[in-house]
């Protein structure tokens, strides 16, 4: 008998035709995978030695089947709405230009501009393996005024979530060389927020649903502002409950500050935020999305255009990760095949040692040897991994020798 299990990336169910039901869920912060009951077996005899080359802080796809012989499992594509930031501050001269590639010797750009450039590859090189959607804060029909009309928000998605979307994506965006003509209005990103998550819950929850936040600056355009100063001069501290409600319904957001320094704000009527540290606002903010990065700095703060760009790639590769955790164990290890080959490299062999430099899949060695508990993991290498971020696309099978 043989049955498969399909992983297009991320989570949902299926069977056997006459057999239990079977879950695929993707963990994408790193948490605790979903559990399920079922017997295991020993650790797998090949690819026990070799340590992973890489464990996206992402976390690893779960593949979870019932019975765990053999199933039939079908995986949604991650569902990603961009929440990015359009207001006059991208833009605005000379505060919103930066070196953007690090040579004094040539013109600095925009971060729009940079943003524009990053956003563009991220869509061109993931638009096959994720379902994608926009958000512009604010809106494009937002004034350059001290009153409400700067902090106008879209009701709807400029771009639905929708795949192949990259084409939509890029005509929706401001030009790469706008200027303060387009680009206008405060920092309502709660209002973004909101119109992203509104789009994600539609969605149904067993699928994997992100949000990916880039802002220059500080938020504000607070509803229900009692006046014009609290509208622009105050920090709107909604926007950090907004993304922990949102974790809290399984959508986890990254944050990617631009060049955020670590001070704080000056006390002025000037339209920004008084007295506050953004740096330390997008840390808070960030461990509320469920993504937080390791160490002192809890999101992305790219200084210039190559790391921005390196940021929004991460980020992908967090999203898409290529460690996949099956839960239970199988019982005949010797019959998991990925993508039509049992392990080892995509030439069928079983001698796989170095994933930096060999294509296929291993069995990655458990995280506590101590743990007889632990789900086994797959990690896939090279072009396997490569392919699979770039058509979110991957073939799993969970088979069984002939009766």
């Amino acid at each position: 008998m043989k049955c498969s299990a399909y992983v297009l990336m991320l989570a949902l169910v299926g069977a056997c035709p006459g057999e239990g039901p079977v879950a695929v869920t993707t963990e994408g912060s790193g948490s605790s995978s979903s559990t399920s009951s079922g017997t295991t077996s020993e650790a797998p005899t090949t690819g026990t030695t070799r340590q992973p080359t890489t464990e996206p802080p992402g976390g690893s796809t779960t593949v979870v089947f019932d019975p765990n012989d053999c199933g039939h499992a079908v995986v949604y594509k991650p569902n990603v709405m961009l929440v990015l930031d359009k207001s006059g501050s991208m833009v605005a001269d000379p505060g919103g230009f930066w070196d953007h590639d690090q040579d004094p010797g040539t013109a600095t750009v925009s971060r729009w501009s940079s943003l524009h450039a990053a956003v563009a590859g991220l869509v061109d090189k993931f638009d096959a393996g994720m379902n994608l959607g926009l958000v512009l804060f604010p809106a494009k029909t937002a004034a350059s005024s001290y009153d409400e009309m700067a902090c106008i928000v879209g009701g709807a998605p400029g771009v639905p979530l929708a795949g192949m979307n990259a084409a939509n994506m890029l005509a929706a965006l401001p030009e790469a060389l706008t200027d303060g003509a387009m680009m206008k209005g405060g920092t309502p990103a709660t209002k973004g927020l909101k119109v992203a998550i509104e789009a994600l819950a539609s969605v149904p929850a067993e699928q994997p649903r992100f949000m990916l936040l880039v802002t220059d600056g500080a938020a504000n355009c607070q509803e229900n502002a009692p006046d014009l100063e609290a509208l622009f001069e105050v920090y709107d501290d909604e926007v950090t409950s907004t993304v922990a409600a949102a974790a809290a319904m399984g959508i986890k957001t990254f944050v990617v500050g631009v060049d955020i320094a670590n001070e704080v704000s000056s006390d002025l009527k000037d339209g920004l935020p008084d007295s506050v540290n953004v740096h330390e606002k997008l840390n808070e903010l960030a461990v509320a999305g469920g993504v937080a990065r390791a160490g002192d700095e809890k999101f992305f703060n790219p200084t210039n255009e190559g790391e921005l760009q390196a940021a929004l790639e991460l980020i992908s590769g967090q999203i898409l990760s290529c460690t996949f955790t099956l839960y239970p164990t199988p019982i005949f290890l010797g019959y998991v095949e990925v993508n039509g080959f049992k392990e080892g490299t995509q030439a069928g062999s079983s001698d796989l040692t170095d994933c930096m430099t060999q294509d296929g899949w291993d069995f990655l060695p458990p995280i506590d040897p101590q743990d007889s508990d632990e789900p086994l993991r797959i990690e896939l290498c090279g072009a396997a991994c490569s392919d699979y971020r770039m058509s979110g696309e991957i073939d799993i099978q969970y088979t069984c020798p002939a009766d």
